[in-house]
């Protein structure tokens, strides 16, 4: 049952800072590693990412760009991966990785994913209001589950803890950690349910080019 865990974003293929961030995680005591997909598709090693993934035991799930990377759909985009290119543990690697994962905790159910649950393309983004949220059945389907206290999602890369009411029982929470990719705020989070707060870090390029763990913000984690 998890306590305290860690949220790694859309990894795009990022092994260096993974692998730092796997690194650094082994010394802070929690329960498990946790990835939201995307783990294709970027400037970087996907091989040594999926073997990070698999020697560091982390519980993903997949991503669409994993999704379209078996499905050799849309490898036009730019840094790409071609399934001809990948060592053959890698393709069965990203070929195991399921849609989503329900994984229990001390606050109840938390269901891991991509996008918003099974939905790998549905974005939510912290100023998503009205319509937007209306239109969200992905999220309305959560919603209805009063027994899924908590979700994590990426897709966005953009970091969230958000907090949206029932009629009845407890707010559904979401948490998107972000990403690692390198053009955007790169980086990953602790999840702390017995103190509820979640914890973001910075991956940080140096001057000498290595890089290095920051703190960023601290999030309260509502409905505790």
């Amino acid at each position: 049952m998890l306590r305290r865990f860690a949220l790694l974003g859309d990894i795009h293929a990022e092994d260096r800072r993974l692998a730092l961030a796997l690194t650094w995680l082994k010394g802070q005591a929690i329960d498990a590693v946790l990835a939201v997909g995307d783990l294709a598709d970027g400037d970087g090693d996907l091989d040594h990412c999926c073997a990070l993934l698999a020697a560091h035991r982390v519980l993903g799930v997949c991503g669409n760009h994993d999704r379209w990377l078996l499905g050799d759909e849309l490898r036009g985009l730019k840094h790409a991966h071609q399934a001809v290119d990948l060592a053959p543990a890698t393709l069965a690697y990203l070929a195991a990785l399921p849609a989503t994962r329900r994984l229990a905790t001390v606050r109840g159910d938390l269901l891991l994913g991509h996008g918003v649950g099974p939905d790998d393309m549905v974005r939510l983004h912290a100023h998503h209001a009205g319509y937007d949220l209306a239109a969200n059945f992905a999220l309305a389907d959560l919603l209805a589950d009063p027994s899924l206290p908590l979700v994590a999602g990426g897709h966005t890369h953009h970091r969230m803890v958000r907090a949206f009411d029932r009629p009845a029982g407890p707010p559904l929470v979401f948490i998107n950690p972000g990403t690692l990719h390198r053009d955007h705020d790169s980086g990953f989070a602790v999840v702390d349910l017995e103190r509820a707060q979640v914890a973001y870090f910075d991956l940080v390029e140096q001057p000498d080019h290595s890089l290095a763990v920051r703190p960023a913000e601290v999030a309260p984690l509502p409905g505790a």
